[in-house]
């Protein structure tokens, strides 16, 4: 388990309290969000242990950065561009301990959602940091193209270049030629 978080899944007082974020401030941003990061984790990692441990992580990062999450106009932005960010470093990291991993531990139950994790897994070693966060929020969240411009302060012309970069690459992955259309 990290610092900051007991066992029981419940903010605890530790070290990182010094990031100006009290316990029962802490606690009730867990109650808020901790949920919303666990979906948006199982549905891209599609394991929950793993979505679990993303939780932490987003948890863990926010005690870190207290001062970072209050600076947000909505602190949902903060805790989607955390957790997309963390699953994107867990993906990444599964490609490299589990190369042949073909298939998640537990079943998916979004098909689309599974599709689009997929996806993101085959295309992890293949795109830019900005790309995955591109794709994670369209293919996974199904946000739009102005509505991924607010999340990652881009313009909407900058995303929907981004797009077409990736599904040329998804095309390239798949050895078809042409574009991949989806969403």
């Amino acid at each position: 388990m990290g610092a900051g978080v007991s066992n029981a899944g419940r903010p605890r007082s530790g070290p990182f309290m010094a990031s100006g974020l009290g316990a029962d401030e802490l606690r009730d941003l867990y109650e808020e969000f901790a949920p919303v990061v666990h979906r948006r984790a199982l549905a891209m990692l599609r394991r929950d242990a793993d979505a679990w441990d993303v939780v932490q992580e987003v948890f863990e990062r926010m005690l870190r950065s207290g001062f970072n999450f209050r600076r947000e106009a909505r602190p949902m932005t903060y805790v989607y561009r955390v957790t997309t960010n963390v699953c994107l470093n867990a993906l990444r990291g599964r490609k490299v301990r589990e190369p042949s991993a073909s298939s998640p531990e537990e079943p998916a139950v979004d098909q689309a959602a599974a599709e689009a994790a997929d996806l993101l897994a085959a295309l992890a070693g293949r795109l830019s940091e900005r790309q995955l966060r591109v794709a994670a929020l369209h293919f996974v969240d199904g946000l739009t193209q102005e509505e991924i411009g607010q999340v990652l302060d881009l313009s909407r012309k900058t995303i929907g270049r981004e797009l077409e970069a990736i599904r040329s690459e998804a095309a390239a992955l798949a050895g078809a030629p042409g574009r991949v259309e989806h969403g």
